[in-house]
């Protein structure tokens, strides 16, 4: 039902400021018109004594060419015809700008995926802004749709906020430069969590000090491709730096004589330690002896898990055991268990 609401919401939300878009991009020509109409209606009421209202009238009917009112040419005086020359010129080529800019507009695919991702962002609450829609940002959005998660995407390129959009993602773009306009525009006061995923790592920090300016409460990750400014990315208020390169270069690494790995925690905390999975082959193990050697996480037995036992429950053979450990503890392990 919340999802039905939503929906209709932003429908309305779309249908309402759609006029007030379309004005925004041709209030120029309008205001050439109008003011084309107040003095063609001076050049009336100065050259042909007419009150201001019927002026006012002669000058709409003369430049839209409607013929209402149509004083004698022959007669006229020759600065009220090279005035209204001008106006007739302008105002038709004014008119003339003002129907291709609503044409345009309005079949523009890019116009209406903007305005139709602008109303979804303005309903967004709690939301997660994902910086950048390169190799890694794109991951992290199919990641955050297969959870069901509002959110938005900010990337530098057109062509990425077309490909995103393609892929039904709400996206717009954004130079870096304008961080500060793009955060406002995706509702950065609203959202819950910012992921910053760009290639280059000063962009990645400039995201994160502006949207912590803007939000205090924001939760802000960021990679990092330089392991060296780990540090400045925690000065600038991060609250998760995550350096892939460190994460995939122990994974593959330990991986080459560990066939045990099966996860890695990020680098901290955890000390770069790996999740590792063994298979008990050996008869009178409980947790207290597994424990000695590395901290266990769970207990897989046919199929059903086992969390939390306590230090003296009896390990059986076949079960398989979770593991947290480095190197020298998955050596240990292996000759423990086997």
């Amino acid at each position: 039902m919340r999802k039905i609401f939503r929906a209709l919401e932003r429908i309305i939300l779309l249908v309402a400021s759609g006029p007030y878009v379309l004005l925004k991009r041709v209030w120029v020509q309008l205001l050439i018109i109008a003011l084309m109409f107040f003095v063609g209606a001076a050049v009336f009421h100065h050259f042909q004594s007419l009150d201001w209202l019927t002026a006012l009238l002669g000058s709409v009917s003369t430049v839209t060419t409607i013929g209402l009112y149509s004083p004698n040419i022959v007669t006229m005086a020759n600065p009220e015809k090279i005035l209204l020359i001008i106006i007739i010129v302008a105002s038709v080529g004014s008119a003339a700008s003002l129907l291709q800019t609503l044409i345009s507009t309005v079949t523009q695919k890019e116009f209406f995926m903007s305005r139709v991702d602008g109303v979804r962002v303005s309903t967004m609450s709690n939301h997660v802004i994902v910086m950048g829609y390169s190799f890694l940002g794109k991951y992290v959005a199919e990641k955050l749709k297969d959870m069901g998660m509002e959110y938005v995407v900010v990337a530098k390129d057109e062509e990425q906020v077309e490909i995103a959009r393609n892929n039904g993602i709400t996206a717009m773009s954004s130079p870096i430069n304008l961080v500060y306009d793009a955060l406002k525009k995706v509702g950065i006061e609203r959202a819950g969590s910012l992921v910053a995923t760009y290639d280059d790592d000063g962009d990645n920090m400039l995201s994160i000090m502006v949207a912590k300016q803007l939000n205090p409460k924001i939760r802000t990750i960021t990679i990092i491709n330089e392991r060296e400014l780990r540090e400045g990315a925690k000065a600038a208020n991060a609250d998760v730096v995550i350096a892939p390169s460190d994460i995939i270069g122990n994974i593959l690494a330990t991986a080459t004589s560990s066939n045990e790995i099966v996860g890695a925690f990020l680098p901290g905390r955890f000390g770069g330690k790996n999740i590792a999975e063994f298979t008990i082959t050996k008869e009178g193990l409980n947790n207290r002896a597994i424990e000695q050697v590395a901290p266990l996480l769970l207990i897989n037995r046919g199929g059903e898990s086992f969390p939390n036992k306590d230090k003296d429950f009896a390990l059986e053979t076949g079960d398989q055991i979770y593991v947290l450990a480095d190197h020298n503890a998955i050596v240990k392990m292996r000759k423990l268990v086997q």
